[in-house]
């Protein structure tokens, strides 16, 4: 078992030293012992934007912060956890870009959400719309395929851009599956322990829904990666914001969780010198999660609170 009651580092790449080598330096160093619960490296792949969460491929480390060996060596430290964007990847891929330069004849067209595939139509239902739980204002994104001048109309769920920099998957697709279990053995190959799925939530996009968290679909998708990870010696954590019930029952399932509502609780209890109510939830919350008082986001309140 790779994931234990101890501390654990998260940072950037190049947030500590400028690159993963200072990073390992300073671990064997200065912070020599003191986190031996692992080292959570915030997306160190070459991306096109959202300080990393765009990722071009998880075949290559971005030479700015070093390369696999990097990655292999902070392993020696302690557990290595990387990010897998279950949802999405960057619009600058070579997946997609083959799949803009070629259309349906790209090896890489089934990969992608179309709208089409949501709604045969390709119009998008407004009594479903007004059920998703949108991330942006406009989640589909227009684009035009370079050999027949036909505009793909794609699912993009994240992004700050028009169209945006982040694509969305169709995780029904052959080639996807085929598309993670190679960036899962590039992991397992670079001593790679640990795998947060990062937005994974958002991944089933299903009419009537909210696409958000969308059962049972999305169970059978985590029994089938947590199923494959296992085999190459690596653990899932799924990273889901949202109602504490979906937590629960994550948890209840046997799936590590985020421990948001801590960073609330324990503010709440020093603003109002009152631990009462984090009390309370420290004796009934699950125990098969991962703590902290702030991430990269900050401190969440919605929606998981």
């Amino acid at each position: 078992m790779v994931i234990q009651n101890q501390v654990q580092l998260i940072t950037y790449p190049d947030s500590l030293g400028g690159d993963l080598k200072s990073l390992g330096s300073i671990l064997d160093e200065q912070f020599s012992g003191l986190f031996p619960g692992g080292i959570h490296i915030l997306p160190p792949f070459p991306s096109s934007g959202d300080r990393g969460f765009a990722p071009l491929t998880y075949l290559e480390i971005d030479p700015e912060f070093g390369d696999w060996e990097d990655i292999r060596k902070l392993s020696a430290h302690s557990p290595v956890l990387l990010d897998l964007m279950v949802n999405h990847i960057s619009a600058h891929s070579e997946y997609f870009q083959s799949f803009l330069s070629e259309g349906q004849r790209s090896t890489y067209a089934d990969l992608f959400l179309t709208v089409e595939k949501i709604w045969a139509d390709g119009k998008v239902d407004p009594n479903d719309f007004e059920k998703i739980f949108l991330r942006r204002h406009n989640p589909v994104s227009e684009f035009t395929i370079q050999d027949t001048g036909e505009i793909a109309r794609v699912w993009t769920t994240f992004g700050k851009t028009t169209p945006s920099e982040q694509i969305d998957f169709d995780y029904r697709s052959p080639e996807y599956k085929r598309l993670l279990l190679r960036f899962l053995d590039k992991f397992s190959q670079h001593g790679v322990g640990i795998v947060r799925l990062d937005a994974v939530g958002y991944l089933i996009k299903k009419p009537g829904t909210s696409f958000f968290f969308v059962e049972p679909e999305i169970y059978e998708f985590l029994d089938w990666i947590s199923e494959e990870a296992e085999e190459r010696g690596i653990e899932i954590l799924p990273e889901v914001h949202s109602d504490y019930a979906i937590q629960e029952e994550l948890a209840h399932r046997g799936f590590w969780i985020y421990d948001f509502i801590l960073p609330y609780r324990v503010m709440e209890a020093l603003f109002l010198a009152d631990a009462t109510r984090l009390a309370t939830y420290l004796q009934e919350r699950p125990h098969n999660q991962f703590t902290m008082l702030d991430c990269h986001d900050g401190v969440p309140v919605k929606p998981d609170l």
